[in-house]
């Protein structure tokens, strides 16, 4: 796979920096938004040559039985989210684990831009 581009975050959106990184098959084009539980980047699936929105969340330490449960609550949430379709909701595409993170692909079309 050829290395990704580099994509230079406007600076005006608060997170002033080029993302460079692949999470997965994604590449993490910029931060979209950051909270206590994690991440959510712009994103390109080049396998399908498409935008997606990318959540990821912090990986829990493994004796941390809360942060065990906060995991669990996010693969439940795309799951749930992934059966539905309804213009109003964000579309389901993919979750999956790395070793940096647990993540889920969601439409961008419908997510913040």
């Amino acid at each position: 796979m050829a290395a990704p581009k580099l994509f230079p975050v406007p600076a005006s959106d608060g997170y002033n920096q080029t993302m460079t990184e692949m999470l997965g098959k994604y590449e993490l084009r910029q931060v979209l938004g950051k909270g206590a539980m994690g991440t959510v980047y712009e994103g390109y699936d080049p396998i399908i040559d498409r935008r997606v929105a990318i959540k990821t969340v912090k990986l829990p330490d493994a004796e941390d039985v809360e942060a065990q449960e906060e995991l669990a609550r996010f693969k439940r949430e795309a799951q749930a989210a992934g059966r539905l379709s309804h213009p109003n909701i964000v579309g389901v595409f993919d979750y999956g684990e790395t070793l940096k993170s647990p993540i889920s692909s969601w439409n961008s079309s419908t997510a913040r831009r």
